[in-house]
C-alpha cells in the first residue's frame, strides 16, 4: 500500500504517509501544523502501540503553520513513537553573513533535549540542493526520496531573515494573528462563480518570501508510484530541479501536493504545464489567508488536463469548485476531505 494524507491541520500543512504491508506499514510525517491535529495523536499512538516507528519527520520550513504543532510533538516524545531521522534546517544550517542566533530558538532545543537523531542522512549538514546535486535517500522498505528545494542561496537569504521571521524571544511564541510573511490574495474575486479564463489571465508574481524559499520539497517514489511535496516552495525552483533531474518533458506524477497551500503566487502556468498529474493535493481551511487562491485552483484546472482537485477541508474558499456547470465546462472532478479526518489518496491499495 501507499498512501498519502492531509490531516485537517486548520491553515497549515499536516502530510501522514504510509507505504509498505498494509499490515505494518512504514510511515512519515510531515509538518505538523500550527496545533497538532487531533487525529495525528491518535495515529502516533496506534504507530505506538504496535511498536512501530516514524522512518522519517521533515520540518520543510520556519513558519507557524509548518512547525508549531511540532513543538507539542516532541515535548511529548511523540506519544511514545521512536523517530528514525528527523529533518529541518536550523540556524546552524545556513549558509551566509554571520549574526548571533537567536535565544531559545526551541524547535532546535528539544531535538537536542530529546536526543532525536537530526539530518543523519548528512551528518546532520544543511537538506539543499545545487549545482547539478540533487541528493536522494533509501527509505526502509523501498521508497525513495530526491530533493528539489531549498537551494544555498534561499538558505543564505532566511539566514539575514532569521530573526525577523522566527520571532525576537521564542520560536512562536504568542505570534500575533496579523503577523504575515505573504501577501493577502484578494485581487481576483470577479464575483459570482469563478471565471477560468480570466484568472488565468491575471499577471503571476512569484513568492519571493524567505522562509518559503527555505522549504524543504522533495519527490518520493515508490513501486512506480511518484508523489511530489512541494511545501511551500517557490515554482521556479521546482521546475528548474525538475528540469536538471528529468530532461525537458512533461514530468509524471501520480499526486502533487500543491506548493503553499494553492497560493497564487507559488502555483504558476508554468509549473502547472511542466506537470502530468491526474491529482492535486490542496491543503487548508483558509482560515488566516484565503488559501486556495480562486487563480492557483484555475490554473490548475486550465492547464492541468482534466485534474482531480482534492481539498483537505470543505470551505467557503473552495466549495465554488464542486459548481456542476463548471466542471462541466471544464472537464475536472474536485473532492472534499472530511473536517475530524481530512482527506487520503491511496496510491496502492
Amino acid at each position: 500500500m501507499f498512501s498519502v494524507t492531509a490531516l485537517p491541520a486548520s491553515f497549515g500543512d499536516c502530510l501522514w504517509i504510509e507505504y509498505g504491508p498494509i499490515e505494518a506499514p512504514y510511515a512519515l510525517l510531515i509538518d505538523a501544523g500550527p496545533s497538532a491535529p487531533s487525529g495525528l495523536k491518535a495515529r502516533l499512538q496506534d504507530l505506538a502501540a504496535r511498536q512501530g516507528k516514524l522512518e522519517l519527520v521533515v520540518v520543510t520550513h520556519v513558519d507557524a503553520d509548518h512547525i508549531g504543532g511540532m513543538l507539542t510533538l516532541l515535548e511529548n516524545d511523540f506519544y511514545g513513537v521512536p523517530v528514525r531521522d528527523f529533518w529541518f534546517n536550523a540556524f546552524r544550517h545556513l549558509p551566509g553573513e554571520t549574526f548571533g542566533e537567536k535565544q531559545g530558538e526551541r524547535l532546535t532545543g528539544l531535538l537536542l533535549e530529546k536526543k532525536v537523531t537530526w539530518n543523519a542522512e548528512l551528518n546532520n549538514a544543511a537538506l539543499m540542493v545545487g549545482d547539478g546535486d540533487y541528493p536522494q535517500f533509501s527509505l526502509p522498505g523501498g521508497a525513495v526520496i530526491t530533493l528539489l528545494s531549498p537551494d544555498a542561496g534561499q538558505l543564505a537569504a532566511l539566514k539575514r531573515k532569521w530573526i525577523d521571521v522566527c520571532g525576537e524571544a521564542d520560536l512562536y511564541v504568542d505570534i500575533p494573528a496579523t503577523t504575515t510573511f505573504y501577501g493577502e490574495e484578494g485581487r481576483e474575486h470577479f464575483g459570482g462563480l469563478p471565471n477560468v479564463k480570466a484568472l488565468c489571465e491575471l499577471d503571476f508574481k512569484e513568492d519571493a518570501t524567505e522562509a518559503n524559499g527555505s522549504s524543504i520539497a522533495f519527490v518520493l517514489e515508490y513501486e512506480g508510484k511518484r508523489v511530489l511535496l512541494g511545501a511551500d516552495a517557490f515554482p521556479s525552483r521546482l521546475i528548474a530541479s525538475l528540469g536538471e533531474l528529468y530532461g525537458d518533458m512533461q514530468h509524471r506524477f501520480d499526486l502533487v501536493k500543491v506548493p503553499h497551500h494553492g497560493s497564487e503566487k507559488n502555483v504558476s502556468k508554468d509549473f502547472v504545464e511542466a506537470l502530468k498529474c491526474p491529482r492535486y493535493l490542496f491543503s487548508s481551511n483558509g482560515a488566516r489567508y484565503k488559501h486556495p487562491s480562486r487563480a492557483a485552483v484555475a490554473r490548475v484546472i486550465a492547464f492541468g488536463n482534466k485534474p482531480k482537485l482534492l481539498f483537505n477541508y470543505r470551505t467557503e474558499f473552495n466549495e465554488m469548485w464542486a459548481s456542476e456547470m463548471l466542471m462541466q465546462l471544464h472537464g475536472y472532478a474536485p473532492f472534499y476531505g472530511d473536517k475530524d479526518q481530512g482527506i487520503e489518496i491511496r496510491l496502492i491499495p
